[in-house]
């Protein structure tokens, strides 16, 4: 006896649906296996980002980078996502060094990074802290102390160390300390020193090699062109808090066209003995045939 069509549609219908019940309860075993090309380490790792909406171009990125931190044992980059980097170092001094050096810019653009922990998914670290050194100036005699540069350390962000030539001459101008940042909060301006007897002042900070930060908002990351404010408030409105005077000067060796003549306390100030220079020395002396 011949089904109707209708019949032979509803089977059909049922024999579809078991398959794509199968379908989904369906299941295949994988093995685990390294992703093709260069084997991660996770025990020398960064995990970055720069601090841009903009494309980053890689390979000028990473010849870029490794020109400037040279590593012994050389290095690897791989781009994990949109602006989302993981570079593989071979050896501890290496990676030390890079984090020692922060911060660290590409085309201008800060790269902000945390060092990955052994068994941790690189996609799913917080990038949001920069270590910086800071110069604490306005200080007076009685004020530059090591635990003055502590606490203004961990008013800043968190106190990471203070330079160890911070005490070692007596005209100083300023503490410098290097302290983590938070990137997402504006950036420390100064702080009211109080000594029980009442006195009392204001230590300015100076960021070194700080990135691009706004003046209106003390963010690190755009300039005051590109600042939220500008859209909530009336541009009469609009002030100015942070400025260029926070960023400390960079450090340039000068000629010493004077040295010769300056005194350092040290054995290189032996030339201005009154003992003839050849003093106590006897020249050889070869006899030259007639």
């Amino acid at each position: 006896m011949a089904l109707s069509s209708h019949n032979m549609s509803n089977i059909n219908d049922q024999y579809d649906q078991i398959q794509l019940e199968e379908e989904e309860d369906g299941g295949l075993l994988c093995d685990i296996v390294a992703d093709v090309g260069q084997p991660i380490d996770d025990r020398w790792c960064l995990v970055g980002k720069f601090l841009t909406k903009r494309l980053i171009d890689f390979d000028a990125m990473q010849n870029t980078l490794a020109s400037l931190w040279q590593p012994g044992k050389g290095m690897f980059v791989k781009e994990l996502d949109l602006n989302l980097y993981i570079f593989q170092f071979y050896h501890e001094i290496d990676i030390q060094r890079v984090m020692d050096g922060s911060p660290w810019t590409f085309n201008r653009f800060q790269l902000v990074f945390e060092r990955l922990k052994r068994g941790e998914d690189p996609r799913s670290v917080s990038l949001h802290r920069l270590d910086i050194w800071v110069q604490l100036h306005n200080l007076k005699t009685g004020f530059m102390t090591e635990a003055n540069a502590r606490n203004v350390g961990n008013y800043i962000g968190s106190f990471i160390k203070s330079d160890p030539k911070n005490f070692l001459g007596i005209w100083r101008d300023y503490l410098r300390i290097r302290v983590t940042i938070n990137i997402e909060k504006h950036l420390k301006r100064r702080i009211k020193l109080k000594k029980t007897n009442g006195e009392w002042l204001w230590c300015q900070f100076k960021y070194e090699s700080v990135p691009t930060f706004c003046f209106i908002c003390g963010i690190i990351g755009h300039s005051e062109r590109f600042c939220h404010r500008l859209f909530d408030t009336p541009l009469e409105e609009i002030e100015k808090p942070f400025g260029l005077w926070m960023k400390a000067e960079p450090i340039r060796k000068k000629q010493k066209f004077g040295s010769r003549w300056l005194r350092t306390g040290t054995a290189t100030d032996d030339h201005f003995s009154d003992e003839p220079l050849n003093a106590g020395a006897t020249d050889d002396v070869i006899n030259a045939p007639n």
